[in-house]
Parts: structure tokens; C-alpha cells; sequence
């Protein structure tokens, strides 16, 4: 993770959510690599985040706390929406950069009395809570209707970078809600039928068209 301070093109940014920089303390800038993780669910969270460029990852613990079944993906918009709204805040989800990740970076502790006491930007905190459940509800349909081959491919479309899926096969697992043993299977399936070729530093995508056809998209 990568620290700077705040841009003068960041203020505008602020303003559209209802908040002024002079109102605000300790606002800085931050930056994620991929696959580097911002938070895990039930850490501490210390601040709200504005995404300025740039995908995370967005797992949901099972309850049974072995398997990450429920994955959505956020590019826009503010992350940490739910935790502001706790008097202790800690990560309702496990957030991990997809991309390369840019975000304006406002503390929790001196910032959400001011945060609260803002209707337009308690207004973008509704809509924000909003997409979050219809993102979950619809990876909560993905993971009880769809196959598991379907999801497994759908999972490498959005998380491959210029064709090349890098992803350790055990968190993939988690993520979709497969067993390594059963991923690893698929993958060799996949690799026989000539959709995707393994290399060195990952899985090559050698055939998209087919790939988005197992995965129904």
C-alpha cells in the first residue's frame, strides 16, 4: 500500500459527495497493487474510501467461515459504506485489489461525526448500501444456480489481466465456492479443450469466445 496526499483535482471529487476538504481532517490518497488486500472481514477498518481508478474484489465470509462464496466487484463509488455507520468499525467483507486501485482515503475517528451530520452525503451512503445488497444478492443467486464450471470461468474472465489468469487455485477455490481438488480438474479440462494453456506465470487465455460460453455470458 502506497500513501500520498490529497490532489487539488480531489476536492471537486469530495464536493460531489457533499464533503468539503476544509471540513475534513487527515484525507489523504492511497494505492493498491493486485492482489494486494485492503481488508479483512472482521479486522478493524479506519476509513471510508472513495474509489478514484481501478477494481476490487469483494468476498463474503460462509458461515460455516471455511469458504468465500459470495464475490462481487466494485470499480466506483465508496468503499466502506456499511462501517461508517458502526460505532466500532471493523470489515464486513474481505476487499482485495483486482487492478491497480486508487482511492481517497478519509479516517473514521476524526472525520464521522461530520460524515453523519451530512445529509448529501448520508444519501450517497444509502445508495452505496443499497448496491451493496443487490451485488450480494446476486452473487448469493450465482453461487446457488449456476455450475460450478460456469462460475469458475465467469471467476477467471473478470479477474485475468491481458488474457493471463494469476490467481493462487486455492484462493479461487474459496472464492467460488469449489474444493482445490475439483478446481484443479476443470482447469486441466480446460486446458485439454484448448481454452486455456498453463504457463509459468499463470493460466493463458487461448480461446475468450469459448471461455465466455462455459461461463454463460
Amino acid at each position: 500500500m502506497k500513501q500520498e496526499s490529497i490532489k487539488e483535482t480531489d476536492k471537486e471529487i469530495l464536493k460531489n459527495y457533499g464533503l468539503k476538504l476544509s471540513c475534513l481532517s487527515d484525507v489523504h490518497r492511497v494505492s493498491y497493487e493486485p492482489r494486494e488486500q485492503i481488508l479483512q472481514q472482521g479486522d478493524p477498518m479506519d476509513c471510508l474510501y472513495i474509489i478514484l481508478h481501478g477494481t476490487a474484489k469483494i468476498c463474503i465470509n460462509a458461515m460455516n467461515g471455511k469458504n468465500l462464496i459470495l464475490t462481487y466487484y466494485i470499480s466506483k463509488g465508496l468503499l466502506g459504506s456499511i462501517e461508517v455507520m458502526k460505532e466500532q468499525p471493523t470489515g464486513a467483507t474481505t476487499v482485495t485489489a483486482l487492478t491497480p486501485l486508487h482511492m481517497i482515503a478519509i479516517p473514521f475517528v476524526s472525520n464521522t461525526s461530520y460524515m453523519r451530520a451530512n445529509i448529501v452525503f448520508m444519501n450517497d451512503i444509502a445508495r452505496s448500501l443499497a448496491d451493496i445488497v443487490v451485488n450480494s444478492d446476486n452473487a448469493r443467486v450465482a453461487s446457488a444456480l449456476y455450475t460450478s464450471e460456469e462460475r469458475l470461468c465467469s471467476y477467471i474472465l473478470i479477474n485475468q489481466h491481458h488474457n493471463l489468469f494469476t490467481d493462487v487455485l486455492s484462493d479461487t477455490a474459496q472464492s467460488v465456492g469449489m474444493s482445490y481438488r475439483h478446481i484443479f480438474r476443470v482447469m486441466n479440462h480446460l486446458c485439454a479443450d484448448g481454452i486455456l494453456e498453463k504457463t509459468d506465470h499463470g493460466y493463458k487465455i487461448i480461446n475468450k469466445e469459448a471461455l465466455q460460453q462455459k461461463a454463460s455470458q
